[in-house]
This record gives C-alpha cells, sequence and structure tokens, in this order.
C-alpha cells in the first residue's frame, strides 16, 4: 500500500512506536493526523503543527469529539489509515491498583478505540481504508503484575476479528501484535530498572519498521518478531504450561 498523498491518522503519535510510524509515513509522503495529550509547544514544530497534530486525552469522555472537530477543522472527510497505537498501562498486581487508574487503562487502550472504530468508519469507508489495531503479545499469554493491560489487548483482538466480519471488507481491519518495546511507557507505568532492564527491549524505530510493513500485507493478524511469534504460538496452544512458567516468574 503506497500511501503518498494519502491520510494517515495516528494515536499516540507523540512517543515510541506512533512517533516512529509517524516519520515513517511521513516520509512516503502521507498526509499526517497525530493525535497525543502533549502540549503543542512540547513537541518538534516542523513535525507537529496546528495543522497536523491534534490534542486529546484519548481518557476523557469527550476525546472522540475532539479528533472529529479537529478533522472537520482541516476539512478531512477521509481516512485512508487509522492507526490506533495509543495505549497506557499500570505495574503491579490488581488489589494494589487504584479504580482511577483501572478506569484510565481501560478507557485508553479499550474504550476510546471502540468509540474511535465508530466515530471515525465513515471517513474510512469513504476512500475504502484501512484501520488497524496496535495489540500485544501480551494478549495470548498470563501476564501478572499486568493483568488489566494484557486483558484490553486481548479485547482489542476479540474486536478486530469482530469487526472485520463484520464490515465485510468495505473497511479492511488487521490487529498487530508487538512484544516489549523501548519507550517511555516503562517509567510511566511505575516498572524500574531494578526489575526489568527495558533497555534490552527492541527500539521502537525497529518494531514501528516491522509494524508498516505488516500493514502493507494482507494478513489480518500479525505479531512482530520471531521470537514474539513463539511466544504467542506457545501461549494459545500450551496456555496451562506458559501460564504457570509466568506465575513463577511474577514478583
Amino acid at each position: 500500500m503506497a500511501f503518498s498523498a494519502k491520510t494517515v491518522l495516528i494515536t499516540g503519535a507523540t512517543d515510541g512506536i506512533g512517533l516512529a510510524l509517524a516519520r515513517i509515513y511521513r516520509a512516503q509522503g502521507a498526509r499526517p493526523v497525530l493525535v497525543g495529550r502533549r502540549s503543542l509547544s512540547d513537541l518538534h514544530p516542523d513535525f507537529f503543527t496546528p495543522q497536523t497534530y491534534c490534542r486529546a486525552d484519548l481518557s476523557g469522555d469527550d476525546c472522540v469529539d475532539e479528533i472529529e472537530r479537529f478533522l472537520q477543522a482541516q476539512e478531512i472527510e477521509g481516512i485512508d489509515l487509522l492507526i490506533q497505537n495509543a495505549g497506557t498501562g499500570y505495574y503491579g498486581p490488581v488489589k494494589e491498583q487504584t479504580r482511577a487508574s483501572i478506569r484510565q487503562v481501560l478507557a485508553v487502550n479499550l474504550t476510546t478505540p471502540i468509540l474511535l472504530s465508530h466515530r471515525l468508519y465513515p471517513y474510512l469507508e469513504q476512500t475504502g481504508g484501512k484501520m488497524v489495531l496496535i495489540g500485544s503479545v501480551a494478549s495470548a499469554i498470563a501476564c501478572p503484575d499486568y493483568a488489566v493491560y494484557a486483558a484490553t489487548k486481548a479485547a482489542l483482538e476479540a474486536l478486530g476479528r469482530s469487526l472485520r466480519a463484520e464490515l465485510k471488507g468495505r473497511v479492511r481491519v488487521q490487529v498487530v501484535h508487538p512484544g516489549a518495546t523501548r519507550t517511555g511507557l516503562h517509567a510511566k507505568i511505575g516498572l524500574t530498572r531494578d526489575r526489568v532492564d527495558w533497555e534490552r527491549f527492541s527500539p521502537a524505530e525497529r518494531v514501528a519498521s516491522k509494524i508498516a510493513r505488516a500493514i502493507a500485507g494482507r494478513r489480518p493478524v500479525v505479531t512482530v518478531g520471531a521470537g514474539n511469534r513463539l511466544l504467542r504460538f506457545a501461549g494459545r496452544l500450551l496456555g496451562g504450561a506458559v501460564d504457570g512458567v509466568m506465575r513463577s516468574t511474577s514478583r
């Protein structure tokens, strides 16, 4: 799929995988629509501009309205590619997680993607476009200390599967599962380096490049990386054994 002069909307575009994907598609000549919660003044002015950047907190009740207002203000009537990349999490047992934190993870990772799928469907249908849901290999394995995060990612796969059957090709729907990636999310969710050395994770640019290649293909579900494919395969076919290993490694 070539993206010259096409409109690509990416959520979670100010950091990590989202930012790396934004750079890839801009280099291909696409018109980027970048969504994030950081102030425009804190972002690079040559890349994030009032014409390309929509500031929206995806945990907020009105975030979908804010995104559509931005599209209308920029006179965008069609979207060729929607990448629902934004995500957040929490590190620690569910019993220690606050209700506010649980609601935030559910909103950003699941509720808002569902609402955006609903609201932006006409924009995608206008172009015969494609919607990509960024999941996680965590959706296929037990994830102690990341339970809510893993649950939302598993639900995203179910959403994508159902939408593919429902939309019958009018809008293509793909789910892409990356593995652990080196981004700023780890520090934000309370994961310290004495627990996990995230420097050994794949850099966001490398993962984004693989995701972009997956998006250019036709497979409805793609797991990025050979090790992640093996882990996902094991999690789905040998669930009990893999869950036992994960249980033994939890804190």
